[in-house]
Order: C-alpha cells, then sequence, then structure tokens
C-alpha cells in the first residue's frame, strides 16, 4: 500500500517501495535544519517558531499518511468470533469505555542496569513521554527484584511493557532467545568475557527494543526458567509471533518493565520519594548501539 498524494509515475522507485523508510527520512531533514535554526535564535522568539516548525512537520505526516481520525467504527466480538457490538467512537470515549486507567499516576518504571547504584531514582534528560511529555522516570533495581515483580503481575494476569537488547543470540525461526544459540567462542577461538555492566559502558548492549512481556515458566520452586513476550513483528515471525527467553538471558538482556504499582512493594514505592539523579540523554543505557 502506498501512503501520499504524489502520483506514482513521479515518484521514486525507493519511495515506491520503502514509503515509510522515505518519509521517516525527510522528517529527519527537517528536524535537523529546525534544530540548527532554533540555536540561533533567541529564546523570546523561539516559541512561534516551534510551533510553525511543528505546524509543517504536521503537514507533512498529513500528505503520507492522511488526515488523523477523530472518529472511527469498532466491533466487538465473542470468544467464538460474534459480534457482539458496533459503535462509533472517539479515541477518548475507546479510552474511557474499554481502558479507563489512570496512565500517568499508576505506573512505575523499572530498570537494571548494573551500571547504577541500585535502590535509586534515575532520569534521562530530554527523553520524554509521549502521553504526558515529561521525562523518563525509573528506579533501578537488582535483577531479581525486578523477576519477583514482574512474576507477581504475570501471576494476576497482567502483562506489562518489557525492553531488551532483542538482537543477542535471537534465533528468529525458532523465536528463542537463549545465550547458548550461538558458540561465539568456539567458532573464534576467543573469549568474550564482558558482562553486563561492561557491555553497557561500552555500548555493546542497550534497550534496543520494546515488546510485551505476558508469560513465565516456573520450576518447583517458583524459580523462572524461562518468560514470553508478544513481539510486534506478526505472527509468522518466531514462535506464532512471540519471542521465548531462557532465565539466563533475561539476566544478561532484560533492561526494564513498567508495572501497575499494585504490583511494587512498599519499600520500593517508597524509593519515588528521592530526588531523581539526573542523568544526560547520551547516557549509554538509552543512546544507540554503536
Amino acid at each position: 500500500m502506498k501512503y501520499g498524494v504524489v502520483p506514482k509515475a513521479a515518484m521514486p522507485e525507493t519511495f515506491q517501495s520503502n514509503s515509510t523508510g522515505q518519509m521517516s527520512m525527510i522528517l529527519r531533514w527537517k528536524l535537523r535544519e529546525f534544530a540548527l535554526e532554533l540555536r540561533g535564535l533567541k529564546l523570546a522568539k523561539s516559541g512561534e517558531r516551534k510551533v510553525e516548525m511543528l505546524t509543517e512537520i504536521y503537514r507533512i505526516l498529513v500528505e503520507c499518511l492522511g488526515v488523523p481520525p477523530t472518529e472511527f467504527e469498532w466491533t466487538r466480538y465473542d470468544k467464538q468470533g460474534k459480534a457482539i457490538s458496533t459503535k462509533k467512537y472517539t479515541p477518548k470515549s475507546f479510552y474511557e469505555e474499554y481502558i479507563g486507567e489512570d496512565l500517568e499516576n499508576n505506573y512505575v518504571m523499572i530498570m537494571n542496569d548494573p551500571t547504577r547504584e541500585y535502590g535509586k531514582v534515575y532520569e534521562i534528560e530530554y527523553d520524554r513521554h509521549v502521553y504526558d511529555g515529561e521525562n523518563w522516570l525509573y528506579i533501578n533495581l537488582p535483577i531479581e527484584r525486578v523477576k519477583e515483580l514482574a512474576i507477581a503481575s504475570i501471576k494476576d494476569n497482567t502483562a506489562m511493557y518489557f525492553s531488551c537488547d532483542v538482537g543477542k543470540f535471537m534465533d528468529r525461526n525458532k523465536g528463542t532467545l537463549d545465550v547458548n544459540n550461538m558458540d561465539y567462542e568456539s567458532l573464534f577461538r576467543t573469549k568474550f568475557p564482558m558482562d553486563k555492566k561492561q557491555r553497557i559502558q561500552t555500548y555493546s548492549s542497550g534497550s534496543s527494543h520494546a515488546m510485551t512481556l505476558i508469560a513465565v515458566d516456573l520450576d518447583e520452586a517458583g524459580k523462572p526458567r524461562k518468560w514470553m513476550v508478544e513481539n510486534s513483528w506478526g505472527s509468522a515471525s518466531g514462535y506464532k509471533g512471540n519471542l521465548i527467553m531462557t532465565d539466563k538471558w533475561f539476566e544478561e538482556y532484560m533492561f526494564r518493565v513498567v508495572l501497575e504499582k499494585k504490583y511494587v512493594p512498599a519499600d520500593v514505592l517508597k524509593m519515588l520519594e528521592q530526588k531523581p539523579i539526573m542523568l544526560p540523554a547520551w547516557d549509554p543505557m538509552f543512546a544507540p548501539e554503536q
């Protein structure tokens, strides 16, 4: 499916075959141009100019993707596939009827970052939420505590946001993430001794992909053996659209989860009373892998 208002015959072949990629390229050009301009403006004059810039970015998006709908029609089905109801919604009315959660105050981001002190709250400057426009704020915890919270959420049938370094030791066909999937040491007759902390410090590993954590396999003692995430690459990818990771892989390449507060113990929630430690936008944990 092609997007945009340019006639097909006038479009470059690369644009026709990769329209979203080309759109992203055009947007990057404009955003970098605007950033350069803003550096030379006085603060008093920058506000009005920012509105003009964002208006132009919005126009480009509309020409590529169309005008965002103000309402839509949605049909709800039962487990047998029978239609129950069909109604028209606005995004807000759909949210109020089917979600109704307090997205601003009901969730906590938990991180496992061994390069930073545990039990502290950190904030990433200029790395902001779409919903509320504030910087990302997270509590840094040891991996075992992260597991405890994630298991509590899953046991209550509540999935959660999850991010990791998805490209490491991944078997795309089987949909498995396992540190034993590839034996690079035997192949190249060398060692790869860096631990998780050192991989982050050297930009060798970082949070590269977000998915939905949906399941865990526990042993007789209640300890995790495997985890499952729902991915966004389609049902033909991985295991029926999911990825299954060993607990060892989880320890090495999992970075953050977002949980409802009811699954977070009081001692961890109390940490949010701390004054956050501000980290720069180019912090290794959040910067693109080099």
